[in-house]
């Protein structure tokens, strides 16, 4: 056994209590640390974060000895910029719990040198305590083509017809070139297919077979017999005219799947005589594209729930039936004056649900010119109309997709469009403008109106079934006349955040313009008061306010027995406190049904410990 002291497994000397451990669990194997020894694969044995084993491969790959290994953590090897991930998943594996069992990052040699490799983890649980084995081998190589497949792919078609040509001056370069074209092909992060002029798919690649989920020769089995079905009239044109074409839409469809919808780009190929005989095609998955789009675009949501300042208890009502409503994909109406903030709660709402991940979208139906705003939403086909640009383009529903759509200003939206609206919700797809295809949408409807709808219904300007469509959860922004309290707080908030020094000087503003700021109605809200707020941070005088500086609209200084301040709407407060507990009701009713009365879930999935969600379940007579 000394032997194997010399070669990898840590002698009694320089080991603790883990290594003696490992070494004593399986020091009869002494075959397999043979074995693992000689292995060209890269293995090492981690407990409680620590190094207690490493192969002679690794060793040799890494440049460090024994000794200095059984020094580190696990993750001590890591390239930094995967040390935080590789560090979280291997303490995962390490408690036991859920991870990767295989994972691609760097490490850096002795020398600094970066090393890509592919590792797969098992752990092994000795007396109580778990040891995670991990095997690696080196793909650097592979990365480093990876790397280069970016710009490879573009000039992929270009390489194609020029290598195609070159089969008159040499059989033996082109054999050498298609086995160089398909290693990228079978590289790239696009689906591609080789499809025949008798139109049979003839190979497809790895990224292919995983958008379609499906293996190779399964995928031309199903579209010979027409279980699989693909949008083919781009691929025919190619094959007939012998053109190539550039990111034209497309849907696949597979027998009792969703469909999918890809951009592709297509290639024929000719043969020695000129003819074409194949194609090359391209698909990018169009979900991939839209995401890009709105991370370029910044369709993302900047706001959250903590973003929203206030200290008036209607506003704090509701922001909680806010929070309660994200949790569901049911619509939400947020309703009040402009400069309210009421894009402010569709952001953190967003943010705060489980789609925070997807797009958030904003249109403002108000300010889209009535015969534009269809094509906006829904998208429009090429031809559809005069001026429509070639190839079409998506509404704001499809790039919406897995995310949320903020309808603002809904109450201007033209009642002939109102219809079709209603439709999409209804259905949960649409057609673009001038199309036929059906496309599935996933998106979560939050709308903004500084209208009375329900009046605007009873005048038939607002379509009622899409109003009571719409209008599942409600939320009233109140004015900021009505939350006086807010008006200082918010005051300080922007004038700080223009020039930090008002933080020392916001408690110097006179009592005569406070007083005439508490008294004044607001009629623009908090967007008029940060306009206030940016004008004293820039026009005043050594941090110094006056009555007189202020704008055209503000009553004079009063004496101070003539303040008042708005009392809370208590009407108006009670209803959202019963609207509040009717979904906080709702919400403990439905986990109570998804975890089978399990109230541990429960108490998990709401953030509370179980003895409220027993008190809670007791106060709303819940059954389960």
């Amino acid at each position: 056994m000394k032997e194997v002291h010399q070669t990898g497994i840590p002698s009694k000397e320089k080991s603790v209590e883990n290594h003696k451990l490992f070494y004593n669990t399986y020091r009869d194997l002494q075959p397999f640390f043979n074995f693992i020894e000689i292995s060209p694969i890269y293995m090492h044995v981690y407990c409680n974060d620590k190094i207690v084993y490493a192969n002679q491969a690794e060793l040799d790959r890494i440049g460090y000895s024994l000794d200095e290994m059984l020094q580190m953590n696990f993750w001590d090897l890591v390239h930094p910029d995967y040390m935080e991930l590789v560090k979280q998943i291997g303490k995962s594996r390490q408690l036991g719990m859920s991870a990767p069992r295989r994972t691609e990052f760097k490490v850096l040699t002795k020398n600094g040198k970066e090393v890509w490799i592919d590792v797969f983890t098992s752990v092994e649980n000795i007396q109580g305590q778990n040891f995670v084995l991990v095997g690696g081998y080196d793909i650097t190589d592979r990365m480093k083509v990876q790397a280069e497949l970016q710009n490879a792919r573009d000039e992929l078609e270009q390489r194609v017809l020029q290598r195609t040509s070159e089969l008159q001056q040499s059989n033996e370069a082109l054999t050498l070139q298609q086995q160089m074209l398909m290693g990228i092909v079978s590289n790239i992060s696009d689906g591609v297919i080789i499809i025949n002029r008798q139109g049979d798919i003839e190979f497809c690649n790895p990224t292919m077979e995983n958008l379609l989920n499906l293996e190779q020769n399964e995928i031309i089995e199903s579209f010979r017999s027409g279980k699989l079905a693909i949008d083919d009239t781009s691929i025919k044109k190619m094959l007939d005219k012998q053109t190539a074409f550039q990111e034209e839409e497309t849907v696949v469809s597979f027998a009792g799947r969703k469909e999918m919808r890809f951009l592709i780009s297509g290639t024929p190929i000719k043969d020695h005589e000129g003819s074409v005989s194949k194609g090359v095609v391209v698909f990018r998955p169009l979900a991939d594209v839209h995401r890009l789009v709105n991370r370029i675009s910044g369709a993302v949501a900047r706001f959250r729930f903590k973003d929203i300042l206030t200290c008036n208890p209607i506003m704090e009502d509701t922001i909680q039936i806010a929070k309660m409503a994200s949790k569901s994909m049911s619509n939400i109406m947020i309703e009040g004056e402009s400069g309210t903030g009421k894009e402010l709660f569709a952001q953190a709402i967003h943010n705060y649900s489980s789609l925070a991940n997807g797009p958030f979208i904003a249109v403002n139906c108000g300010a889209i010119p009535r015969e534009l705003i269809g094509s906006e939403l829904f998208g429009y086909v090429e031809g559809a109309f005069t001026g429509a640009r070639k190839g079409g383009n998506p509404g704001k529903f499809e790039l919406a997709e897995g995310g949320t759509l903020f309808l603002d200003e809904i109450g201007d939206m033209p009642i002939e469009q109102q219809v079709t609206l209603l439709r999409v919700l209804q259905e949960k797809q649409l057609t673009r403008i001038g199309g036929s295809k059906v496309i599935p949408v996933n998106v979560r409807i939050i709308c903004a109106t500084n209208r009375n709808l329900y009046t605007e219904v009873q005048n038939e300007r607002f379509r009622q079934d899409l109003f009571y469509r719409l209008n599942v959860i409600n939320l009233r922004i109140p004015p900021l006349r009505e939350r006086k309290s807010d008006i200082m707080l918010l005051l300080k908030y922007f004038l700080t955040q223009m020039d930090g020094a008002w933080t020392d000087y916001f408690d110097q503003i006179g009592l005569p313009v406070k007083e005439a700021l508490m008294d004044y109605d607001w009629p623009g809200n908090v967007r008029e008061l940060q306009n206030l707020a940016e004008k004293m941070a820039y026009t005043h005088n050594n941090y110094q306010f006056r009555l007189k500086d202020l704008p055209r609209g503000f009553e004079a200084a009063l004496p101070e027995d003539t303040y008042t301040t708005v009392a809370p709407d208590l009407g108006l407060r009670s209803d959202m406190k019963s609207q509040l507990t009717d979904l906080e009701s709702s919400q403990i009713s439905f986990l109570l049904q998804k975890y089978h009365g399990n109230v541990r879930k429960v108490a998990e999935e709401i953030g509370v410990s179980r003895r409220t969600v027993y008190r809670k379940i007791k106060k709303y007579q819940i059954d389960f």
